[in-house]
Formats: structure tokens, C-alpha cells, sequence
């Protein structure tokens, strides 16, 4: 359930990029037909391959719009997974996310490049077919998620399209393992949604990094077999099941995290990217109070979209980014509880409530971070 403003966002806002790495233009595209291309594996050893290298900054507001946009594609692979089975709630669930959670975020960034206008009604067309179970939720479905992979090649058709594509998934593989954490514990499938997100994650990042590799600079081939071993392990592993059925055992799962994070990190590797140190807890949290507080101000003033927006960045730029670690130090039911006064902060302000009732849910908020000041303290 992640999607962040623009230009910020999940992982780093500005990555260091290799001198002199070679662009070109022929992304990893799932098929017309809607589904997704066959990758390929080759299994190899993990040492540690990543390389000291020259580099010069540069912005990536074109991977954080990527990154977004892939999110996005994967909650709609979970809804239509759900479709196939039947599940018309979870189907709903999913379906709802690109518009209710991303779309407020990076809405001004899609109009500037011209694509919301084609890509904001199929998503809802998408999510009002699975609200009504409709017949034809299954295509709906299948245009949306074209839609979306559409608006990918767009942003991606440029000069640094693998170095871009690169920070992306490397920032989803990131997310992938946050959902995969907050859906699985002690080897069990504890919150169905969340591990559903997890593996509608994967299956993007599936179709897209096959393809990537194989661009990768000749200076990062050591770091492109650890790749593609990471990519075979977890293809074979939990997250290559769906599974729509809580308290499963799930064989595996204590690799699973480990195995995205490294994954990202030689995926960065073999296109010489650092991503910037993310900021420490303190500062995250000042930052998403911030955002809350700023929030109420617009609200106050009758800026309810502005207000919207940075109430989902409170969450999504900021306490999403604190949850590995809370999930790590066993608060589990804190993490959950926070998830859902965020999304009543969010809710209360599309809903149009009074001021002092979404200042009321943001209190609410507040008194959980100052839970979770003390615990990672």
C-alpha cells in the first residue's frame, strides 16, 4: 500500500550514478496480452561484490515516478489474482489503492508529463468493476494494469532508462520486503493484504529484471550473478505463491527479507548506484509530525486536496519508512494500529469532516509515534 510524492521517495530522493555508464533504450516490457514475460535464472554463489567507484549526483525524480507507478501495478496484479478466485473483497481492496493511497501524491507529476488523463480512468474503472462484480472486472482489470505499464515506458524513454529502471527496482524490491514483513511472522501468514501486496510487488519486479541485467555495464557483472541468484531463490520461495488464505505455514519466509535486501543493494551495485543514507529516527519523526500538523493548516484553510497529500506522505515518506524497524523489534500490533489511525487521518479529510475531527485523528497518531519514540530510542 505505498506510493510516495514527488520528488521525494522510498529510498533515496538523489542516488550517486556511475561515470560514464552507457544509456539505452530497450526496457523490460510485459506483453500486449497482460501478462507477464518468463524471466530467466542462473544460480550462483553470494559473495560480496560491491566495488568502490567513481561517481557523480543526480537527481531521480523519473525512478521515483517508476517506482510509484510500479507499486501501483502491483496492487492491481494482487486484485486480478483475487478476481480469478472469487475474492470480490480483497479484488476491491487492492483495486483501491492506486487512486486512495499513490493518486494524491504523484497526481501533478503524471499531469505534467501527460498521463493522467489516460491512465486516472482506467484505474477507476478498474476499482468500480471490482466494487460491483461486475462481468467484466477481469478486463477492466487488464486495461488498468496496461494503462499503468504504458505510463512505466513513458517515463522511462530517455537517455539513463537502465539507470533509472535500476534505482526503481531496487526501491521495490526494498518494498517488497517491508510488505512481506508486515504479512508473515514466525513462519505464519498473518495479514493476508500485506503479503498479497508483497507478492503483487514481485511479480512486477519479476517482469521487469530479467530484461534489466542484461544492460547492466560489464564493471558490474559479479554484482548481476548475485542478482539473478537472489531472483531464482525467491521466485522458487513464499513469494512465488499466491496465497489468499491467513495462517498459512509459509516454508522460507525467514530468507525472504534478507534475500530482497541483498538483491537491491548488488542491484545498485551493478549499475554503480549509492543510494543516500536514509534519515535517522528522529528526524523522521519531527518530519512526519510536520507533515500532520501542515496538514490540519491546509484543512483548515480549505485546501483539502493539499491536505490529503501530506497526510499520505506522513505515512508513506515517513512512518512506512520506520516499520522494518518496529517489525524487526517485535511491534508488530503497534505498526498495525498506526497504519489504521493514518488511513483515519486520511479518510476523515476525503470524507470532508470538521477540522477538530481530523485534528482528533491526528492526535490519535501522535500519541502512537510517541510510542514508537520509545521503543526505538
Amino acid at each position: 500500500m505505498r506510493g510516495l510524492p514527488l520528488p521525494v521517495r522510498i529510498g533515496a530522493s538523489i542516488v550517486l550514478l556511475i561515470v560514464g555508464l552507457t544509456a539505452c533504450r530497450s526496457a523490460a516490457t510485459p506483453t500486449s496480452d497482460g501478462t507477464m514475460p518468463t524471466p530467466t535464472h542462473s544460480g550462483h554463489t553470494m559473495p560480496s561484490s560491491a566495488t568502490t567507484t567513481a561517481t557523480v549526483a543526480t537527481g531521480t525524480a523519473e525512478a521515483a515516478v517508476v517506482t510509484t507507478l510500479m507499486e501501483m501495478l502491483g496492487h492491481l496484479e494482487a486484485s486480478r489474482a483475487n478476481l480469478e478466485r472469487g475474492n470480490w473483497t480483497l479484488a476491491q481492496a487492492h483495486a483501491a489503492h492506486p487512486t486512495a493511497e499513490y493518486w494524491a501524491a504523484i497526481s501533478a507529476e503524471l499531469t505534467a508529463r501527460g498521463l493522467a488523463a489516460t491512465l486516472r480512468p482506467a484505474l477507476d474503472a478498474s476499482l468500480e468493476a471490482a466494487k460491483a462484480q461486475a462481468s467484466d472486472a477481469l478486463a477492466k482489470n487488464d486495461a488498468a494494469r496496461q494503462a499503468v505499464r504504458q505510463a512505466i515506458d513513458r517515463v522511462l524513454a530517455g537517455q539513463s532508462e537502465h539507470t533509472t529502471l535500476a534505482v526503481a527496482l531496487a526501491d521495490l524490491a526494498e518494498s517488497t520486503a517491508t510488505e512481506f514483513g508486515e504479512g508473515v511472522a514466525s513462519g505464519k501468514l498473518v495479514n493476508l493484504e500485506e503479503f498479497q501486496d508483497a507478492w503483487g510487488f514481485f511479480r512486477v519486479l519479476d517482469a521487469y529484471l530479467p530484461t534489466l541485467l542484461q544492460h547492466a555495464p560489464a564493471t558490474g557483472a559479479t554484482a548481476v550473478a548475485e542478482v539473478r541468484d537472489d531472483h531464482q531463490a525467491l521466485a522458487q520461495g513464499p513469494l512465488g505463491q499466491f496465497r489468499d488464505r491467513a495462517g498459512d505455514t509459509i516454508d522460507g519466509a525467514e530468507q525472504v527479507a534478507a534475500r530482497l535486501t541483498h538483491l537491491a543493494a548488488e542491484l545498485r551495485a551493478a549499475f554503480g548506484i549509492t543510494a543516500t543514507k536514509p534519515a535517522g529516527i528522529d528526524q523522521q519523526l519531527e518530519r512526519i509530525r510536520a507533515d500532520l500538523h501542515q496538514a490540519l493548516a491546509e484543512y483548515r484553510a480549505g485546501n483539502t486536496d493539499r491536505a490529503y497529500e501530506l497526510a499520505a506522505n506522513a505515512y508513506l515518506e515517513g512512518f512506512e519508512q520506520l516499520e522494518p524497524p518496529l517489525l524487526q523489534a517485535g511491534h508488530r500490533d503497534l505498526v498495525e494500529q498506526l497504519e489504521k489511525d493514518f488511513m483515519a487521518v486520511r479518510n476523515a479529510i476525503r470524507e470532508g469532516r470538521s477540522p477538530d475531527e481530523v485534528a482528533q485523528r491526528i492526535q490519535q497518531v501522535e500519541n502512537g509515534l510517541r510510542t514508537v519514540e520509545e521503543v526505538l530510542s
